[in-house]
């Protein structure tokens, strides 16, 4: 009887493991905290249990199928506004909406955010402000299209958190804060992102990660992934958060010498900080009244990202910082482009041994740590196509028949015992 009554004033749903109502998800910790300040004049024993009893019987009554709403949509706290531009003055049911307000006449002025934009200038390039203006209007909507998650990277005090800030300002309860690598090494981090459209990493680690398969499922979302709660069974679930991490080392991959988890990361790295740049303890505040402006500046990029088909405007600044991500973590590619040691051509042919045997005193003489043979020989066989190479077990050495590549050379001539 009590849910009964309590549902007609409370218009609520429960599904993906969540309560939510027209403003989108709803924690139930309030909702436990509004039921006990109502039950709590009528019942004088065992009050938090029966608040307890009302939640689960909630969860029953006002369960709902998964909620879709279509991917053009983006839902704010006065209607809802198309990706197309198109505007909708009513509120209706939804598991996202933004804390901003829309202004369909805002375009007849000057509608960037002036003092975002202003801090924007000092910390990036022009061309990675585009690439970052996409990525945050990416965050709008439920979908994993482009398949990439965004690091920003600097030595320290450009302010790079403040943009964090500012998507949680925005974002609110479809904003998740949390570690990147944790997502990989941690069962129970992954359930965050359940009903999330970001996760914000505001201080990235730089230890390299011991594995990436999981990362790079919730980067593409292409298959449910298993997500687990403490205490509760573990379940299948797509998620579809986008990554926002802020840190001063790029990412790495201890044992992934794949180009699979790199090609999904968008690298931007800041400019110095201005010597002459005095702290500013209010700018988050200057930035949040001008949250309304920033997602209209967001959805912009968004619109150009769409039209682009989700492919994200990148300068030659970051393409170079993906490919020295590439390099620092498998240095084989490098070793490979290296004239001196390194040829290709028809009827080239070398041994396994003696093209690792290259590549191990090259990278004594570049001061790198060299792979495992097993490594080094499974990553060519792998990207033989790339480099228009051939492993074969019929390569001649002194007249005994053993394995290695064709198409390729090494200068490298191992000395005889």
């Amino acid at each position: 009887m009590f849910c009964d009554d309590f549902l007609k004033i409370n218009d609520l749903r429960f599904t993906n493991g969540s309560f939510f109502n027209v403003s989108g998800e709803l924690d139930v910790k309030d909702l436990s905290a509004d039921i006990y300040k109502i039950i709590r004049p009528h019942v004088h024993c065992g009050l938090a249990r029966q608040t307890e009893n009302i939640v689960s019987a909630l969860k029953l009554q006002c369960y709902s199928p998964e909620i879709i709403v279509p991917s053009d949509e983006i839902h704010v706290q006065n209607g809802i506004i198309k990706t197309d531009g198109t505007w909708i003055p009513e509120m209706r049911f939804c598991t996202h909406r933004l804390n901003v307000n829309y202004d369909p006449n805002i375009f007849e002025s000057v509608y960037y955010p002036t003092k975002f934009l202003e801090f924007l200038i000092e910390m990036l390039d022009m061309e990675d402000i585009k690439t970052l203006q996409e990525y945050m209007g990416y965050c709008l909507i439920p979908v994993t299209d482009a398949q990439k998650a965004m690091y920003l990277i600097g030595n320290g005090g450009e302010g790079k958190s403040c943009i964090g800030v500012v998507m949680k300002s925005i974002f609110e309860r479809s904003l998740v804060t949390g570690s990147f690598h944790a997502l990989e090494t941690d069962r129970f981090a992954r359930y965050k992102l359940l009903n999330k459209l970001v996760m914000v990493d505001d201080d990235a680690r730089i230890a390299a990660l011991p594995s990436t398969e999981i990362l790079k499922q919730i980067i593409s979302a292409r298959i449910p992934v298993e997500v687990e709660a403490k205490g509760k069974q573990s379940e299948q679930a797509i998620l579809y958060s986008r990554f926002m991490c802020f840190g001063n080392g790029s990412p790495r991959a201890l044992y992934d010498k794949s180009d699979g988890f790199t090609r999904r990361l968008i690298v931007l790295t800041t400019k110095p900080v201005p010597k002459d740049r005095k702290p500013d303890p209010t700018i988050t505040d200057k930035f949040i009244s001008e949250k309304d402006k920033i997602f209209i500046w967001a959805l912009d990029g968004l619109k150009r990202l769409i039209s682009n088909k989700y492919i994200f405007t990148l300068s030659e600044k970051t393409k170079q910082n993906i490919a020295d991500i590439v390099s620092e973590n498998c240095n084989i590619a490098e070793f490979l482009s290296d004239e001196e040691y390194i040829s290709f051509g028809n009827g080239f042919e070398v041994s396994s041994n003696q093209l690792y045997g290259g590549y191990t005193q090259w990278c004594s003489v570049n001061g790198l740590t060299q792979l495992k043979q097993e490594t080094f020989t499974g990553w060519l066989k792998s990207n033989s196509g790339k480099y228009n190479i051939e492993y074969s077990y019929n390569i001649r050495v002194e007249g005994k028949r053993i394995r290695g590549f064709k198409g390729i050379r090494t200068s490298y001539t191992p000395i005889a015992a």
